[in-house]
């Protein structure tokens, strides 16, 4: 069979992998702007859930168990159709194009399953322990710089909204360089925009209970008490 007969070099695997991670997060980091897009509605109000409901601006971005989206609607383990359905499309996308360019089988099963392991491993299990307190790649020697600038980072996609509602910066997991390429590179937080955030909530049919909710907590959030904005004092 070809798939056997296919000579592996060291060269050519690290070729396949390096490759695929790239594709996988290229991918990743466009699907991530479709879903903040609203050109698919039915696929980005899944995703508003866990920014704006889950893990909005009254809720702190870290727990002692990650808070899944999916309660209620259709799922893959904790990863939502909003994920799965172009996840799959892309996935069968990258193997048509293997066929076409005639890549051996055994170097398109290399490719096919790190397109599945890269972003389970990208967008689920890391993303997910960036939402968890004291999780160990925060503390571990060397990697724990990496892991705290990431999360920071995605820290700052959770909230910053601009005036029509949209997340439009740090589409990136792990790593940014896409963001950076693309120009959404965003490394400062700002004021929350509630003006978008009401946009958000119009648009993708959230409780306005929780609107007035978060409203009442926004002084606290994200703005210093009037005392601590005061540069002195009259007795100065």
């Amino acid at each position: 069979m070809p798939l056997i007969r296919t000579a592996l070099s060291v060269s050519g695997v690290l070729e396949c992998v390096l490759c695929s991670c790239l594709v996988a997060e290229f991918a990743g980091y466009w699907l991530h702007r479709l879903l903040h897009s609203n050109k698919l509605p039915f696929l980005s109000r899944g995703h508003m859930i866990h920014h704006f409901l889950i893990y909005g601006p009254q809720q702190p971005m870290r727990a002692e168990k990650y808070k899944d989206a999916i309660d209620g609607r259709a799922s893959l383990g904790n990863v939502g159709l909003e994920w799965l359905l172009p996840s799959a499309l892309i996935l069968f996308s990258c193997w048509s194009v293997m066929i076409v360019l005639h890549v051996p089988p055994v170097y398109q099963l290399i490719s096919l399953c790190n397109l599945l392991l890269w972003p389970i491993l990208m967008f689920s299990y890391i993303h997910d322990r960036m939402h968890l307190r004291d999780f160990w790649m925060a503390e571990a020697p060397i990697i724990r710089l990496w892991f705290r600038k990431a999360r920071r980072l995605h820290d700052i996609h959770h909230r910053n909204v601009n005036d029509a509602g949209r997340m439009n910066t740090n589409f990136g997991i792990g790593f940014y360089f896409f963001d950076r390429l693309f120009r959404t590179i965003r490394k400062r937080h700002r004021a929350f925009n509630w003006k978008g955030y009401r946009q958000a909530i119009g648009r993708y049919g959230l409780e306005d209970s929780e609107l007035l909710s978060l409203q009442n907590c926004s002084e606290a959030l994200f703005r210093k008490p009037p005392q601590e904005r005061m540069t002195g004092s009259p007795d100065g």
